[in-house]
């Protein structure tokens, strides 16, 4: 494109156009530049008009002064970038909506192990083996504040010091810690693994008193605090109810 375009309008019955009296007045120049600024302020011109990126196609012949800009190679280019984009979003979404698919149905069968459980030897069993290698964690545990706990229970709860829960979780429902070192109050022999966990508060009721659930992994980082803990919350709440039905519940 040249530096400028002028617009001439066309003349009629031996006037100029935009003039009165048949008097000459100068057409106005229409820069480059304002031809550039408008397209910006108005990206859909294309769109909207696409016989004109035909005319805006350059001529195949090439001379030794011209250089020549194939408009059309990069609208195209640039439709296919944004085509990529959108697979790639798109990928994106199906692999993380198949990734959360399969740990809700992972959490649905752990729920039902634990509801199913005829012992604390099977709940202690499913805490301590089967979950951990479903979800990929390294250690899983449940506390409460309490003095003391069913004799059977040993292998399963344990206990810890008033206070200690609010501590632990900062006085949250739940809390994440992305980089830490294991409790031993909670994890056991395990806790020289965890180094991120996430906790959840299990609250005092139903004749237990309020505890902690906790799952920890090696990796730091593994837990994000922006993470969504519904599926970590519910297994916790199933988990309680499960240990609890040997204690002093009343449901």
């Amino acid at each position: 494109m040249a530096d400028h375009v002028t617009a001439t309008a066309k003349p009629t019955a031996g006037k100029t156009a935009g003039t009165k009296g048949g008097g000459d007045a100068p057409a106005p120049d229409l820069r480059e530049a304002d031809v550039v600024a408008y397209l910006k302020r108005n990206p859909r011109v294309l769109l909207n008009n696409p016989d004109l990126l035909e005319s805006l196609a350059p001529d195949t012949r090439f001379d030794n002064e011209t250089v020549v800009v194939d408009m059309q190679r990069f609208v195209v280019d640039r439709l296919r970038r944004q085509v990529d984009n959108l697979k790639a979003s798109s990928d994106s979404i199906i692999s993380t909506t198949r990734a959360n698919m399969s740990m809700v149905e992972r959490t649905m069968e752990s729920a039902l192990a634990l509801l199913y459980a005829g012992s604390y030897a099977e709940v202690a069993q499913i805490l301590q083996e089967d979950l951990p290698l479903h979800f990929g964690v390294d250690a899983i545990g449940i506390a409460f504040e309490a003095d003391q706990i069913p004799g059977d229970a040993g292998g399963v709860i344990r206990t810890l010091p008033e206070g200690t829960v609010d501590r632990l979780t900062e006085n949250q429902p739940w809390h994440i810690r992305p980089d830490t070192e294991g409790d031993a109050a909670v994890y056991g022999a395990a806790a020289g693994l965890v180094r991120s966990d996430a906790l959840i508060v299990l609250p005092e009721g139903e004749g237990l008193p309020i505890g902690v659930f906790a799952v920890g992994c090696r990796t730091p980082g593994h837990f994000d605090p922006n993470q969504g803990t519904e599926l970590l919350a519910f297994l916790a709440h199933v988990t309680r109810y499960a240990v609890g039905r040997w204690w002093t519940l009343q449901l």
